[in-house]
């Protein structure tokens, strides 16, 4: 399906913090991830392409700076499309968002440049902090690339023995640093745990220190890198 493409430059002027484009085949998808788009961003300018040739029209007549990408359109699928746009429009921040989950292909997007994968199988709520972090420069990786890493992070037993360094984790830190890694705030944390909003950033505190990091995109960086040494 090909939506219509405005050729009016004035819509998408700079008056807006960020020019967004979502780039997806299916309209009912397509209206959601607007919909979550437009929360993570509220002044936001919003609007959605059907196939790779619309969005790279879209893309002439006025460049947006995040691009959400399904890798799944029909006739230039996979990373092919993500290389065109990254060739292409280096300064766009090109997010895939995508129906395949598996570590291969996430790490494989991530490789090629992109700024963060969103599984089309993620909550609204993971959806929502994922675009918010890469609007605001950082990088969303889901768990689901990190592989057997995850395990590590989040605190699994290996080997009939507690990881490292998440053996001086308590319970509840394990619970904080698994909705870090998912993209919740800490107001979100705390409201999903039932606990104080001053407690859930004194937990968030000691996860970093377990992780000799000083903040959220490093310790998404740190489970990348174990990720890609497990790989």
């Amino acid at each position: 399906m090909r939506y219509p493409v405005s050729n009016n430059p004035e819509l998408y002027r700079a008056e807006a913090t960020m020019n967004v484009l979502i780039v997806d085949d299916h309209p009912i998808v397509a209206e959601y991830l607007r919909g979550a788009a437009g929360r993570a961003i509220p002044e936001a300018v919003v609007r959605v392409a059907g196939d790779l040739e619309a969005a790279l029209e879209s893309m002439r007549d006025a460049p947006a700076d995040m691009v959400m990408l399904d890798l799944g359109l029909p006739g230039c699928g996979g990373i092919e499309s993500l290389l065109r746009f990254r060739n292409s429009y280096p300064d766009a921040r090109v997010v895939v968002v995508s129906s395949e989950d598996a570590s291969t292909a996430i790490r494989g997007a991530l490789a090629a440049g992109a700024a963060g994968f969103i599984p089309k199988t993620a909550g609204p709520k993971v959806i929502v902090n994922a675009l918010r972090l890469i609007a605001e420069g950082g990088r969303y990786i889901p768990p689901e690339a990190l592989g057997d890493a995850f395990a590590e992070l989040t605190g699994a037993p290996a080997n009939g023995r507690e990881r490292s360094p998440n053996g001086r984790l308590t319970d509840r830190q394990r619970e904080v640093l698994k909705r870090l890694l998912a993209g919740s705030t800490v107001t979100e944390i705390a409201s999903d745990l039932g606990i104080a909003e001053s407690t859930a950033k004194h937990h968030t505190l000691a996860v970093y220190a377990a992780f000799r990091v000083s903040s959220r995109a490093d310790l998404i960086l740190a489970a990348a890198r174990r990720g890609q040494a497990t790989g």
